[in-house]
């Protein structure tokens, strides 16, 4: 965990969750998803965020997503661990995502 300090703003956002709740927060509460790495925290996030596009978070949420058993057909495997964090900012500011 100590060698998450040292990552990058695009090693902590790996992606923007598009779904229709997360564009719905978008348009109306000024809330956007991200997909970032299980050992993220709230911190880093945040950091990232400001260096990333200069705006300044007012809250950061995060949910895990736990890997579940899958199959296909005769193959049984695993889907992989996320985490997704909502990022909620000022309603004068906006992201350019």
């Amino acid at each position: 965990m100590g060698s998450m300090n040292k990552l990058e703003c695009h090693q902590v956002l790996l992606d923007t969750v598009v779904t229709e709740k997360s564009t719905q927060q978008r348009g109306e509460l000024n809330k956007f998803t991200f997909r970032v790495p299980v050992a993220a925290t709230k911190d880093m996030i945040k950091a990232a965020i400001i260096q990333a596009f200069g705006v300044k978070p007012v809250a950061v949420a995060t949910q895990r997503y736990k890997e579940l058993a899958c199959r296909y057909k005769f193959h049984r495997g695993y889907s992989s661990e996320w985490k997704k964090a909502i990022v909620t900012i000022s309603s004068e500011e906006t992201l350019p995502v």
